[in-house]
Parts: structure tokens; sequence; C-alpha cells
């Protein structure tokens, strides 16, 4: 009767809080204490309609006689039999306008098991004398929004994205248009919800990470990048949602390790992947890396087989980010430690059934091509081909496409084409244009035609990219920073940089959006400054004679820069420093520094021979560089010599 009555009372007197707080601090013993802490925990997990609800059934009670309205409303159990019952879940129609509804992760019907589950886990630890272990927040209860509460997420987008492609498809715009509106609403809940925790309005206990409105973001994988722009707008008014659902979720991953049970361990964990994922394509790689962290820790509490394939996928998805920002030590760590668990698993009679190696043996490549270990990544790229999950979509189109980067890197031509082909191909179908997916299959085939192709089809494509781009986030990301990267290479491969100065505009706008997002010594930034500095170069012959020396000096500042990361995180004698050594050159001699310049295209021979096999096409495009060099200075008998390790080594890659 209390519960019903409620919601008919004014906001002046905290009802339901004053009864609760005497509930809490009743005259008894412990025993009695201990019962009514029961009580207040059944209340706290009743579900309490709203007035809108409940006023037709209250006025209906009043026309009846005093003797016929209270036998209506069925008697609350008994305080002896909480144990076996300690929930009380009721359904009721959803009230979209007035109230948020907190409901499980899943479907009804997992959601039952889920409820059966921790039921028969409590029954089991009171047979056992242990203490009862209940996590809050997994059950249906009415929430008024707060009063005064506007949303910062402004209205619903009503009309699809403009000018895609001419051959973009109506269905995949409606469809982005659709999921955006979805996420936006979900977006919305959530920041109910927060602004109902600033104000202590939600029960105690309740864990954001367990409700709805997070559970339905996490659930669609495909609508992550759709969040981008708008949890963006959140962070600018001090709401920083991807922080408040991690430290709701590790707050539940320390709840779980002091008492675990398997089926809501596997649950949680398979929740933190996908969290994990979402914060990878918010961009925010570091608190990926920390729940990643969280998660393997909670795994070797309780050690044992049933975790083995949860924390081998958990080390490959540490991998794969480190492998992202350039932390190639870090990277090779987090390698040992999957390959250790796949010799455990394995070991198993049935262990290699489990193990799909393709994403892992990619990551190696990825690993190994960063390093400058060619071959090797090659190698690695081609196993990861043969071994990848054929039904598994996405990683098909991640192994596929990181193989033509390492199939580019050893001129093995054709095969790259095909690949690259065949990746943007299978992207378009099973993710339509506007998809993450299909940007990441339509990037590598713009990095071939950059490397072999150099012609208006690779300009056209990367104009493509940076279009498409552009429309499936909305906002400035590091994507679209790569995508004018990648423009402005296709343009400069032209070598038209008399009639149009787009490739330094393409540069100068990835190299501003790259420094806005990563901090001045990131590893992730040494790609945009070298292209940036290349950029400057070129713009350097086409533009007037009293600013030419500044805009290479500009250039040189850059490249200086670019070579202060690399050697800092991948060695000073690696090929990635080597490059911008050949770059630093090349700057030097357009300002007849020539002295200077030689010393570095000379040194980049050096380390390339140090940290390349004899038959590396690096290697000998350093030797053609510095031949030219000595030819164009003069220095003729040097010039034969650099020039002949070409001729006399280079291998046919079938153009």
């Amino acid at each position: 009767m209390l519960l019903d009555i409620l919601p008919t009372k004014t906001n002046i007197t905290d009802w339901y809080k004053n009864f609760r707080g005497a509930l809490l601090n009743p005259q008894g013993g412990n025993v009695t204490k201990q019962r009514y802490r029961f009580l207040v925990e059944f209340l706290d997990n009743t579900l309490i309609h709203r007035p809108s609800s409940q006023g037709d059934r209250l006025s209906e009670a009043r026309n009846h006689d005093q003797q016929t309205k209270y036998p209506r409303f069925d008697p609350l159990p008994n305080i002896s039999d909480i144990q076996k019952h300690p929930v009380d879940v009721l359904n009721v129609e959803k009230e979209k306008d007035e109230s948020i509804f907190i409901k499980p992760p899943s479907s009804e019907s997992e959601f039952t098991k889920e409820v059966d589950t921790i039921n028969s886990s409590i029954s089991l630890k009171k047979d056992s004398h242990r203490p009862m272990v209940l996590i809050k927040g997994l059950f249906h209860q009415w929430i008024p929004v707060p009063n005064n509460f506007r949303s910062l997420l402004g209205d619903l987008p009503t009309e699809p994205a403009q000018n895609i492609t001419e051959e973009a498809n109506p269905h995949d715009v409606q469809e982005q248009l659709q999921r955006e509106r979805r996420a936006v609403t979900i977006l919305r809940k959530i920041e109910v919800t927060l602004a109902l925790a600033r104000r202590r309005q939600l029960p105690p206990g309740f864990e954001l990470c367990t409700c709805d409105a997070v559970q339905e973001m996490l659930s669609d994988r495909d609508a992550f990048h759709l969040y981008l722009k708008h949890v963006r707008t959140l962070q600018e008014a001090d709401i920083d949602v991807a922080k408040e659902i991690c430290a709701s979720y590790q707050s539940v991953l320390g709840v779980l390790a002091a008492d675990p049970a398997s089926e809501i361990n596997r649950q949680t964990v398979a929740t933190g992947f996908r969290l994990v994922d979402l914060l990878a394509a918010l961009e925010m790689l570091p608190q990926a890396k920390e729940m990643l962290v969280a998660i393997i820790n909670f795994l070797n509490v309780n050690p044992g087989l049933e975790t083995w394939m949860s924390e081998y996928n958990a080390h490959v998805r540490m991998m794969g980010l480190h492998n992202d920002m350039c932390e190639l030590n870090e990277a090779q760590s987090s390698y040992f430690s999957a390959t250790q668990l796949t010799y455990q698993i394995q070991l198993v009679s049935f262990g290699q059934r489990l193990v799909f190696e393709g994403r892992l043996h990619k990551e190696i490549s990825a690993m190994l091509l960063e390093n400058g270990s060619i071959n090797s990544s090659l190698g690695w790229a081609r196993q990861a081909l043969q071994e990848v999950d054929p039904n598994d979509h996405e990683s098909v189109i991640e192994v596929v496409s990181h193989a033509v980067l390492a199939h580019c890197a050893s001129w093995q031509v054709k095969k790259a084409e095909e690949l690259a082909v065949f990746a943007v191909q299978l992207a378009r179908e099973k993710y339509g244009k506007l998809h993450p997916l299909y940007l990441k299959a339509l990037h590598s085939l713009c990095h071939f035609c950059n490397e072999f192709k150099q012609d208006s089809t690779g300009v056209e494509l990367a104009k493509e990219l940076v279009e498409l781009t552009r429309k499936t986030y909305k906002c400035e990301t590091l994507h679209l920073a790569q995508a004018h990267r990648v423009l402005s290479k296709a343009i400069m491969a032209q070598q038209d940089f008399y009639n149009s100065n787009s490739f330094y505009h393409h540069a100068m706008e990835a190299i501003r959006i790259a420094r806005s997002l990563l901090s001045p010594g990131h590893p992730m930034l040494h790609p945009f400054l070298s292209n940036f500095a290349m950029a400057l170069q070129w713009k350097s012959l086409s533009c007037p004679e009293e600013v030419r020396e500044s805009t290479l000096s500009w250039a040189e500042t850059e490249a200086k820069q670019a070579l202060m990361i690399v050697s800092m995180h991948h060695g000073e004698i690696s090929l990635r420093a080597a490059q911008i050594y050949i770059l630093l050159g090349q700057i030097l001699s357009k300002m007849n520094k020539l002295e200077e310049a030689e010393k570095y295209l000379i040194q980049s021979v050096d380390y390339l021979t140090l940290c390349q096999p004899p038959t590396s096409n690096y290697l000998l495009l350093a030797h053609a560089t510095l031949g030219t060099f000595f030819k164009v200075t003069g220095k003729f008998d040097k010039a034969v010599f650099h020039l002949k390790q070409v001729v006399m080594l280079i291998e046919p890659c079938g153009i």
C-alpha cells in the first residue's frame, strides 16, 4: 500500500527516503537489522508506477467500498522468504517522455536467466555461510527526469547527408540517418542518467554500465563511430560519458572479483570488450588500454581454462592498440603474452579448434612492418590471410587491408592490387560506403595507387576518401587527418606543383587536425609532420623568391621534429629515421646547403644498410637518391657507384 501511495505524494517531504531511513535504523539486534536490510534491498528494486500511469487504478479503487479496496493488491512476501525471492520484477508499459527506464543489458529471456543465476548464486552462498553479493542496477525501475533538465545534444538529425558521392547508395545514406537518430536518442538517455547521478537521485549501488541505455549503445558495434561527434559535444560541457562508463565498469569488476560467478563473469568480460571497441572508435586509445588492463587483471584473479580464451583476445586487442599508437615495445610485450596463452590453449585436446590466429598474425605483421622488418612482415601477413576466420567479415577486411600495406612494402605489386580491390569490394558489399571499415579498405587502395600507379585515378580515389570520411564522422578525427594526408601525397605523386597548391592545403589540414587531437611528442604525429615537410619543400618551387628560403626553413623544422619523435619511439637506426634523413637531405639541397645535405643522405644509406637486407627497396631508393645527388653536384664516380647498386640488386616486381 505504501508503494502505491508514494507516487501521489508531493515533493515537499521525501516520504520514501524517510521511510527507508527508518527501516535502516531499527530497534533490535543483528538478526532484526539484517531482516530489515533485506527488506530495504527488496524495496530498492521494486518498481513504482508514475502517477500518470497509476491514476486510473487509484481513482477506480476510490469508487469501491472500504472493505473491497485493499484486497485488490497482493501482499508483500514475508521476510523469511527473501532468500529465495530477492527481487520482484514487474512488467510495465514504458513511458518515453516523462521518465527513463533502466533495465538489464539483454533481452527479457536472458534477463530472467541472469536473475535466476543471481538467485541460485545467493542461495548457494547462504548455504555455505558466505555473505550475499547482489549486483544492483540490473533491475527494472522508473526514475523521473530531473527538473529543469535540457539536453545539450540539440535536435535529432532530420535529413541525410548530402553530396556523399555520385555512386553512393541511397539505402546507405538512409540507414546512416536512422542509426544516427538512434545514437542521439541513446546518448540522451545516458545524459539524463548522469544528470540524476550528479543530483544523487539514483538508487544506492546503481551502476551506469549496467543500465539499458549503455547496453543498447554497446550492442550496435557498427554505430560506434556515430557517437564520436556527440560525445565530444558533451565533453565540452564537462560531461565525460566514456569516463563515467569506464569508472562504473571498473567498480563492477571490483565487486565480481571478490565473489566470482562464471556466467556473470563471462557476460561482464564480453561487455568490457565491447566497451574497449567503443573507446577505440571514439579515438580514446589510452582509456581503451586502461580498460583492457582492468579486464586482464580481473581474469587473472581466478585463472583457469574458461578464462584463457578471453585473456588471449584481450592481449590481441591490446597489441592492436599499441600498434595503432606506434608503441612498438609495448606491442612486443603483448605479443609474448598472447603467444604464451596460445601455447597453453593448444595443449588442450580441443584447443586448436578454439583459436583463430588471423588477428594475432596481422598485429605481428603490423608491428614488424613499423619496425622495418619488411620480409618478416610479409610472411606474417600471408599467414594471417590463411588463418583468418572467413565468416568474420570485419577481421577479413582488416587483415586484407593490412596485407595490402605489407605487399606494397615488398613491391609485390600485382598481389597488392588484387587484395586492395577485394577489400574495397567486400567492405562495400557488407557495410556500405558510410562505414569505417570501407574507409579502411579504401585507404589501403589509395596507398597502393600513391606508391605505384601515381595517376589521376589515385587522386580521385583520395578525394572520395576525404569526402566519405567527412560525411561518415561529421567532425574532425584522426581518420579525416589521414585522408587529407593521403590526398596530399596523391597530388604530389603526380608532380604537379605549379598549377595548384592543393597538395599543400591538404597537408596543412592534415597536420592541423592531427596537432589538435595529439600531444606534441605523440608517436602517431610523425607521418603528418613528414608529409607536411615534403609539401613545404615542393611548395618552395612555386612560391615567390622572397619567401622561398623561409618556406624551406619551415620544412626543415617540421622534418627535424618528426626525426626527434621517430628516434625516440623507433630508435635512431631505423627505417623511419632513415626515410626522414632522406627528406632532410632533399630539403637542404634546395637550400644550397650541399655539405649538410650530403651528410644526411649518406647517413640514410648507412642506417638502411644496417637495418635492411641488401635487396630492400627502401635501401635501393636511398642509393638512387644519393646517386642522383652526386650526379647533380658533379661527383660522377660516387654517383656511378650508388646507381650501380640499384641496377645490380633490383628485383622485378611485375611492372
